[in-house]
């Protein structure tokens, strides 16, 4: 038996209008960057993760 779809809620009216202003607003906002020492040691992790091996394979 296929478990019925719930309906996503739609914003209207003010709360719309809110919620539009508010993310415009944030994407003016500066972004968060990581300094290029932590970069390195996110492509380490991730290099690493890409060449675990789990011990019973």
């Amino acid at each position: 038996m296929a478990t019925p779809i719930k309906q996503v809620p739609i914003l209207t009216g003010e709360i719309a209008e809110a919620f539009v202003r508010e993310a415009e607003e944030n994407e003016k906002l500066p972004r968060l960057r990581l300094s290029p020492e932590r970069e390195a040691r996110v492509r380490k992790v991730m290099r690493q993760l890409q060449d675990f091996k789990f011990p019973w394979d």
